[in-house]
């Protein structure tokens, strides 16, 4: 039976002895000095991890979008994805890159085994979109020395997209609509085939495609387009999938770029949601969040990174009947004017020195920096991450995080680079 989350992400919370380490003697400048960097397709924008090619070691996902151009052009923005194989254990071995074509403006991705062949496939959704090809899914391919076969397309259905956002001089939309931002993959329906959940912030809606074998989905739009009109506040730019109510059911949430909120929606095991909880981001410009139990009393709690001058991952405790600001951790960047209003992109939780606690990490665009904070399990106020180190990477951009044994994978957007931190061995 397949577990019912799907996600094929790696297990961060691998106990792997040899690489327990001291977090208060750890020589962060060595580990800067020791870094590889690997070229990417152009403007990596997200990373992941899986093992890709069933070798039993997990590989890197690379989604780049480039720069995004007029949705009038032939290419409006990049549409290639990276993809490095590990070597795994055949030291002296390089990591062998791969790079397909997946849509215009790729922001993100996910991994699952979608048709249920045992190989997984990897579920991308495009921004810049002026083709109808919205979301890319990459089906593993049988020939495991080919990874994936071409991409297939879904686009998104019903129309009537509002493009809420900038309009160009002419009055012409900058970017074109949907406008994908994320993608998250779970089976919500209990049916043991994984569905896929997609964000659009452009038009201010998200969408779940349920899977119904042999590589179709059915799609529901949300907030629906027929009473009851629920409502979704502007912006929804990244999604986590947990349990935050407690009831057995998958539920969302979204960090809201343009309302300075966390949204979550309720699920209702078969595939549908409502709305539940608001919180405030306590920042401007909520960007990236992630989910997980910090301090062990069953509930999902939640991190979000502000991304505009707040310069602060925020920590939002799930209590019984909502959710509470535990803390505000910040990467003290000198600030001159609107200098950091690009900074922090990405944030992850990973237990790095296998303490069983999980730690924080924030990849800050603007200042060059991958901020580390040791995790206690204790959500007292501003308790939860302690002990900040800083690795510098100066002008590079730091853009996105993944976590591997021994390593943390960092994306650089200025560079188009994707650079593996070691992480010091006991």
């Amino acid at each position: 039976m397949r577990p019912r989350h799907c996600l094929w992400i790696i297990a961060v919370l691998l106990a792997h002895p040899a690489y327990a380490f001291d977090w208060h003697s750890w020589d962060t400048d060595k580990s800067t000095r020791e870094t590889t960097f690997l070229p990417t397709c152009t403007g990596p924008y997200q990373i992941s991890s899986a093992d890709v090619n069933g070798d039993g070691y997990p590989d890197l996902i690379i989604p780049c979008r480039g720069e995004l151009l007029s949705p009038k052009l032939k290419r409006p923005a990049n549409d290639q994805l990276t993809v490095y194989l590990n070597p795994g254990a055949k030291k002296g071995t390089p990591w062998k890159r791969m790079d397909f074509t997946v849509g215009f403006g790729p922001y993100h991705s996910a991994t699952a085994d979608l048709d249920g062949d045992g190989i997984p496939d990897v579920v991308v959704p495009n921004y810049q979109s002026n083709d109808g090809r919205d979301i890319a899914i990459l089906y593993g391919a049988k020939d495991r020395k080919k990874v994936f076969e071409p991409a297939a397309y879904i686009s998104i259905e019903g129309g009537h997209f509002v493009n809420d956002y900038p309009l160009m001089d002419d009055g012409e939309p900058r970017y074109p609509t949907p406008g994908l931002t994320s993608v998250a993959i779970a089976d919500f329906n209990h049916d043991g085939r994984p569905d896929i959940v997609a964000a659009s912030y452009q038009s201010n809606f998200f969408v779940v495609l349920l899977n119904e074998g042999g590589r179709k989905f059915r799609q529901i739009r949300f907030p629906r387009q027929a009473p009851p009109y629920d409502l979704l506040l502007a912006g929804p730019r990244d999604i986590a999938v947990a349990d935050f109510d407690g009831d057995g059911e998958l539920d969302l949430a979204f960090s809201m770029y343009e309302s300075n909120l966390i949204e979550v929606w309720k699920g209702d095991g078969k595939g549908n949601f409502s709305p539940w909880r608001r919180s405030q981001a306590m920042g401007r410009i909520p960007y990236h969040l992630k989910a997980a139990d910090l301090d062990g009393d069953g509930r999902p709690d939640i991190v979000v990174g502000n991304r505009s001058v707040s310069d602060n991952v925020v920590l939002l405790k799930n209590g019984l009947d909502r959710f509470t600001n535990a803390g505000s951790f910040r990467l003290d960047t000198p600030k001159i004017g609107e200098t950091t209003a690009d900074e922090i992109r990405d944030v992850f939780l990973a237990d790095l020195d296998h303490d069983k606690k999980l730690d924080l990490i924030a990849a800050a665009r603007a200042s060059g920096k991958v901020v580390f904070w040791k995790g206690t399990g204790d959500l007292s106020y501003n308790e939860a991450f302690v002990d900040r180190k800083t690795l510098l990477f100066p002008e590079k951009g730091p853009r996105g995080i993944a976590v591997i044994p021994g390593a943390v994978a960092v994306i650089f957007y200025n560079s188009s680079e994707v650079g593996l931190i070691p992480l010091p061995e006991k």
